[in-house]
């Protein structure tokens, strides 16, 4: 059934001039006239509250570099009137400022808890009671030197999965770092290594973030690089190599039929289109005396770096001794 506007209106005006519909509005306003004054009253009594303080040091020259991180913020429990809090800690975002100058010396910046306080009361608000703070003090090492740039060593173990090789070794996206200390010990720093960096099944190419070694009283900036590790699909090749006899006596030579074997192997797909592989393939002279048949035995003694799973696919060869 279709409801007209004009029916919905009048059944309205009906509950509306209701004596009932009247009394449930008053009640309403009642209830929100005591709501707001019962919320100035509480805003006049003494709360307690914890609030997360950004901290912040101010006015600090180009110059200087900290060795200690300063802490980026603080809980501070504050005891104080319902509206002072909420002015303090909801209306304006909390922060301290701390001025360089006023306590930076010799490489240190120190506040005690005194100086930490006043601090904090100063822009909180000095008629807040603070009742506890996650720091009370604060004592930060910095230097002005412009630090020592140092080359980043990668320390990984690394897998590939099935099927893959992991190209070359790991390398850090960022070859070089700076070092920077309070200490002269700096000078006997030759390099920064990162925190071991262990990935096993690989399949692609990959630029992993890792931590750098931390150092005692050194800060290293950055803090953190990208590794590259370059993976590589394998693929199976087939080759023919020539056979190179070894320890024939003067005057005698063999030949040998074939005098070449297939030799099979996974390469990295990159490498696919080589040439030369330095594969060496020999057959001994001297093991003529112990095969007793008209074959000589043929073995893989070298190749190069990379190839993977060599195999030949013939294990010997037939010969025929050649007297001069």
């Amino acid at each position: 059934m279709k409801i007209k506007p004009e029916n919905i209106r009048s059944e309205w005006l009906r509950v509306a001039g209701s004596a009932r519909f009247r009394n449930i509005l008053m009640f309403l306003i009642f209830v929100a006239i005591a709501t707001v004054f019962w919320f100035i009253i509480a805003l006049n009594d003494n709360v307690t509250e914890t609030f997360r303080v950004k901290v912040q040091i101010v006015n600090v020259p180009d110059s200087v570099t900290f060795i200690t991180d300063p802490p980026s913020d603080i809980h501070v429990t504050l005891r104080d009137k319902g509206t002072s809090i909420l002015r303090s800690g909801v209306v304006k975002k909390p922060e301290v400022f701390i001025n360089f100058a006023d306590y930076a010396h010799d490489g240190i910046l120190r506040l005690s808890q005194s100086d930490f306080m006043a601090e904090l009361k100063a822009d909180l608000g000095g008629a807040a009671t603070i009742t506890s703070s996650s720091i009370d003090s604060l004592r930060l090492f910095y230097t002005m030197s412009p630090g020592r740039r140092v080359p980043v060593v990668v320390n990984a173990d690394i897998k590939a999965a099935s099927g893959y090789v992991i190209q070359g070794a790991p390398v850090s996206t960022t070859k070089f770092v700076r070092v920077y200390s309070y200490h002269d010990e700096i000078d006997t720093i030759i390099a920064v290594h990162t925190k071991k960096l262990v990935k096993k099944g690989l399949s692609q190419t990959s630029n992993i973030s890792v931590a750098l070694q931390p150092i005692p009283h050194v800060k290293i900036i950055p803090a953190k690089v990208d590794v590259r590790v370059k993976v590589e699909p394998l693929v199976h090749k087939e080759v023919f190599v020539n056979v190179e006899v070894v320890n024939t006596p003067v005057r005698e030579s063999l030949l040998l039929f074939p005098n070449k074997v297939p030799v099979s192997f996974y390469v990295p797909m990159s490498r696919f289109n080589d040439e030369d592989y330095r594969i060496k393939v020999q057959a001994d002279y001297n093991d003529i005396k112990t095969t007793h048949s008209s074959n000589i035995p043929v073995k893989i003694m070298g190749s190069s770096p990379g190839l993977i799973n060599i195999e030949l696919r013939a294990d010997s060869v037939e010969y025929t001794l050649v007297k001069h």
